[in-house]
């Protein structure tokens, strides 16, 4: 039975993403704020951070996530709306100073900074085993299962095609099969084939398995 941690003010997740590769992407200013300003207004409509993503660096960027149990939300939308890009993502739960002050990245500090940029160090080193996804927390239990199921999830989502990642955000628009084969003028057995060849359903148990978990524990 998991025991949830005892209730700590100021607990955050803060992540840190990077952009794979990005020298050799053409434009790369124009084609990173393009994917990360319409990202970062729709996070702070939907009340998933609390404030703009700050880029900290040519191709990293930062923000604060307000629950820690919105981590798997955005950390999808981010894969999802960044595609074909890769993005190694970093997140760290902890303590966090000034949460509110923007940017994050010149106002805000804490545990939580530090174990993301822990987490990212993690998957720019040599034994990240091709990972793209690390949290680091002050839970050594919590560490291990969360990690273990975004190796996994991780490992899928490389095959996911241009096609298939369209078909999935249409389906999450939508909210239903229906919708969303109506929407993409196909049949439902098409688009059936083409959420199970992507992966979707794989997909959206991993967000809902990482909610539940950080909920137990956090």
């Amino acid at each position: 039975m998991i025991r949830k941690a005892a209730s700590r003010p100021n607990r955050y997740a803060v992540l840190t993403a990077d952009i794979v590769g990005s020298r050799n992407i053409a434009e790369f200013r124009r084609r990173r704020d393009q994917k990360l300003t319409p990202v970062s207004k729709a996070h702070i409509k939907e009340k998933l951070v609390v404030s703009p993503y700050a880029v900290t660096a040519w191709d990293e960027f930062q923000t604060i996530i307000s629950k820690p149990a919105h981590a798997p939300t955005v950390i999808l939308d981010l894969r999802r709306y960044f595609h074909p890009m890769k993005l190694w993502i970093g997140i760290g739960i902890g303590e966090v100073s000034e949460p509110y002050k923007r940017p994050v990245n010149v106002f805000s500090g804490g545990a939580a900074f530090e174990r993301a940029r822990k987490a990212m160090d993690f998957l720019k080193g040599k034994s990240n085993r091709q990972r793209s996804t690390f949290i680091v927390s002050d839970v050594e239990l919590f560490d291990a299962v969360a990690n273990t199921l975004y190796y996994l999830h991780d490992t899928l989502i490389k095959g996911i095609s241009s096609k298939q990642w369209h078909t999935i955000n249409i389906r999450l628009q939508t909210r239903s099969q229906e919708h969303a084969a109506r929407k993409l003028l196909l049949d439902e057995s098409t688009v059936s084939r083409s959420l199970k060849r992507g992966f979707y359903w794989q997909i959206k148990e991993t967000k809902e398995a990482m909610q539940r978990l950080i909920n137990a524990y956090f």
